[in-house]
């Protein structure tokens, strides 16, 4: 495949920054799309192409797409309107005769549901293109940086609408090596993928591995939606996005997020990478 491009969207935040190396060691030309080019420039260096892309504009698309093999379409995230920003983008890419498009989704979409990620499915499984659907739990690097961060740091607790229920959580690098195998490697035309981590945790539990790497408690306060709403507000979270995220709580809650599945470990012939492993990597940053 080192004759072909991969097109990465979202190429500066938390899954794309991990992916784009991989594909470069991989051997793999590389446009990294971004709305923010001289961000994606500083971070990826003179090795990477950087288009501005931004779903809102389609005078964007044409540079993003150009020679593109392959697309990583990543949604706008927490996004209230993801299928309406990456639908016109989609259409495009098969236009433009891309031939394999690899979409992030999330875990726990029923099928049967219209949240706007299970209707890109939706509309990525209609096209004329060879699909392939990820679909990742929460992410580990949720909890750092970011808000629940700054929670642990400032008052030493995590406050979150989870209830009692476990999450698998998965390490996002742990997802970018499973795009960057289905953006390589041939077989994955027509598969979906759920990513887990190798088990499932409370926050309770989560809260501990904390503090035995931070050397300070930590601990975990269950808190009500509209407490959660609150604070999201405080912090500068827009409406849209607040709805979307008390969504994901709320699947938690409902124990959509605990189980653990084996598709990683099939897809990376190792095990995932575990909490307590990504925990004592952050030993020095709650000091």
């Amino acid at each position: 495949m080192s004759h072909e491009k991969v097109l990465v969207t979202g190429a500066t935040g938390k899954l794309g920054r991990e992916l784009v190396p991989l594909l470069l060691e991989a051997g793999v030309e590389v446009t990294a799309g971004t709305r923010d080019p001289e961000r994606g420039r500083a971070l990826f260096g003179s090795g990477v192409e950087v288009r501005e892309l931004n779903y809102a504009r389609t005078e964007t698309y044409d540079a993003a797409l150009m020679w593109a093999d392959r697309v990583f379409l990543m949604p706008p995230p927490f996004s209230p309107d993801a299928y309406e920003a990456i639908g016109a983008f989609l259409d495009w890419a098969v236009a433009a005769r891309v031939e394999h498009v690899v979409l992030l989704s999330g875990m726990a979409m029923p099928e049967e549901s219209d949240l706007p990620l299970r209707r890109a499915e939706l509309h990525l499984e209609g096209q004329d293109v060879a699909g392939t659907i990820i679909r990742p739990n929460l992410y580990m690097q949720n909890l750092y940086p970011g808000f629940i961060y700054r929670q642990i740091r400032q008052d030493g607790e995590i406050r979150l609408p989870a209830g009692q229920e476990g999450v698998s959580l998965v390490d996002v690098r742990d997802v970018a090596a499973v795009a960057a195998r289905a953006l390589t490697e041939s077989g994955w035309a027509g598969r979906s993928v759920t990513l887990t981590g190798p088990r499932a945790l409370d926050m309770h539990e989560v809260s501990r591995i904390l503090s035995r790497h931070t050397g300070r408690p930590v601990a975990y306060e269950p808190i009500e939606d509209q407490e959660f709403q609150e604070l999201l507000e405080a912090d500068g979270w827009r409406a849209g996005e607040i709805e979307v995220i008390l969504g994901l709580f709320r699947s938690v809650r409902e124990g959509w997020r605990k189980p653990v599945l084996a598709d990683l470990e099939e897809a990376l012939d190792r095990p995932p990478r575990s909490f307590e492993a990504f925990a004592a990597e952050l030993e020095g940053v709650w000091e």
